[in-house]
């Protein structure tokens, strides 16, 4: 195993590189959003989309913080995606260094779940959601970190050192403060830190042992609390208001399952792949032992971020809402099947279950590298297309949009979004019919939409004497979404100058625009 470990990792970073080259610069359009927010903080020193108003439209500060610090250095709207392949880069170097230095001593089973993981994470799949700009490979790699630190905690945890020194502490506390600085949901992640290592703890009957098993069980939950804490008395609360204006705010179960579903089937090996993985894992480590509440616990995320969504009538738009809670139940089972006792315990059995998924990974790879190919070159034409494009021109203008990224930071323009996410809270509370008004009223230069988010506003304002200057396409898996930019006359001939196509009346992508005129 040690020599296929010396062929394989190598091979794999190529592999990685190889698609990380070829899908430059692929952004997400969201990523742009992050990165307009980390220019007005390095502006005005505040948390703001517009430079005028504070709001929580970013859905993690502490990559906001990451990319302003960074902006110092580079001034490049590819510094996102930069951001995100290195820490790429880093989990993989990160995994396989871990992996075989701790995997010396391993069954065959063990090695081998390590080497599928490896495989996984440099797939095209993993490519197209780890190298998007996004700050999904980091939220993946504190997920991994904590995962190895407390399967390590938990392991000592009936040593008489429950509680290990205080520098400890206070390195652990600063883990959870920038764990849930990261996102606010991975405060799920800390407090189940919390109860994995208080369940490994045997305290007796006593009360000193019982606060001092509390009490060395409880540093991320304290980062965790002190994080929020912070969140709330600077943003006024602990949620961005992405996660108010995707929330239905009842209980709706269909829709969560069905746009899980539907989103992991379409990450393949990234999405569905890793939940069939994830399963696999558990269930070699479930032929070596009991069920125990430590297990459940470590194995629970999964299950319990689809509940809450549910709960919340959360909308699901991307596998990077749940590959968080994968990656910290995948290294903890692989983890605990190298440190059983019975090195092999799953043996023949285990092992097959094993070379069957990848023998079903490496059908499906072709296929997946066919989409995501497609995927990533389309939308790295986009991305240079809105580079080329002088959308600056547009920048003293008011613009409605339902997607930002691109053209919020490409215009630099005040945008009403009509999907709620960075014009405030109040904005975010409303239906997406009352925010279109609410948008139609702010006087816009310009339009930024796809056909069918169009279509709606023709019937709120008169848009006949209207001009398409830009079309950009937004390719997904197994759909091609078209945008326009959508212009009054009097900026028609500057914006289509800027983007260097003839106008077209509105009526070639809404027709029924043609019966205003």
């Amino acid at each position: 195993m040690a020599r296929t470990y010396r062929i394989a990792i190598p091979l794999l970073a190529v592999w990685l590189l190889g698609w990380i080259f070829l899908s430059w610069p692929a952004i997400q359009d969201d990523a742009l959003i992050h990165l307009r927010y980390a220019d007005n903080l390095v502006r005005f020193h505040f948390i703001t989309y517009d430079g005028v108003h504070r709001d929580y439209g970013a859905s993690s500060l502490l990559y906001v913080a990451l990319l302003a610090l960074l902006r110092e250095f580079s001034a490049s709207a590819n510094l996102a995606r930069g951001v995100s392949s290195a820490v790429h880069v880093m989990l993989f170097a990160g995994l396989a260094w871990g992996f075989w230095s701790r995997g010396r001593s391993w069954g065959a089973t063990a090695r081998l779940a390590a080497l599928t993981l490896l495989v996984m994470i440099v797939l095209p799949g993993a490519v197209r959601w780890l190298d998007d700009g996004m700050e999904t490979g980091i939220v993946a790699g504190f997920a991994t970190v904590l995962a190895w630190l407390l399967h390590s905690e938990s392991s000592r945890a009936g040593d008489d050192e429950a509680v290990r020194g205080p520098i400890r502490f206070i390195a652990m506390v600063t883990l959870g403060v920038l764990t849930v600085m990261l996102r606010t949901e991975l405060s799920l992640l800390c407090g189940g830190g919390f109860l994995l290592l208080l369940s490994s703890r045997r305290p007796g009957r006593n009360s000193e042992g019982i606060v001092a098993a509390v009490v060395g069980s409880a540093h991320l939950l304290v980062g965790a609390v002190a994080a929020i804490g912070f969140i709330v008395a600077t943003m006024h609360t602990p949620l961005p208001d992405t996660a108010l204006a995707k929330s239905h705010g009842i209980a709706h179960w269909f829709n969560p399952i069905h746009d899980t579903a539907v989103t992991l089937g379409g990450a393949m090996s990234f999405g569905a792949g890793m939940l069939l993985f994830w399963l696999i894992t558990l269930t070699l480590v479930l032929m070596r032992q009991d069920v125990s509440l430590k297990l459940l616990l470590a194995n629970c995320f999964f299950p319990v971020v689809l509940a809450l969504a549910s709960l919340r009538g959360q909308e699901i738009q991307g596998v990077r809402y749940f590959a968080w809670t994968f990656f910290f139940a995948i290294v903890w089972n692989i983890l605990e099947l190298g440190s059983s006792v019975q090195r092999d315990a799953a043996g023949l059995t285990g092992r097959g279950l094993l070379y069957g998924f990848l023998v079903l990974l490496a059908i499906e790879v072709p296929f997946e590298a066919v989409a995501m190919h497609r995927v990533l070159t389309h939308r790295s034409q986009t991305v240079r297309k809105f580079e080329a494009d002088r959308l600056s021109v547009l920048r003293n203008e008011k613009g409605i949009a339902s997607d930002i990224g691109y053209i919020g930071y490409f215009t630099g323009a005040k945008i009403c979004d009509l999907a709620g996410l960075v014009n405030g809270r109040e904005a975010a509370r409303l239906s997406s019919l009352e925010r279109a008004h609410v948008c139609v009223d702010t006087g816009p230069g310009f339009i930024f939409a796809n056909a069918s988010q169009l279509a709606p506003l023709t019937h709120m304002m008169d848009l006949s004497q209207w001009e398409v200057c830009g079309r950009y396409d937004f390719t997904n898996v197994s759909t091609l979404d078209t945008h326009y930019l959508v212009v009054r006359p009097e900026v028609a001939a500057a914006a289509c100058a800027a983007t260097a196509q003839p106008p077209e009346p509105i009526d070639s992508i809404v027709p029924a625009v043609s019966g205003l005129r």
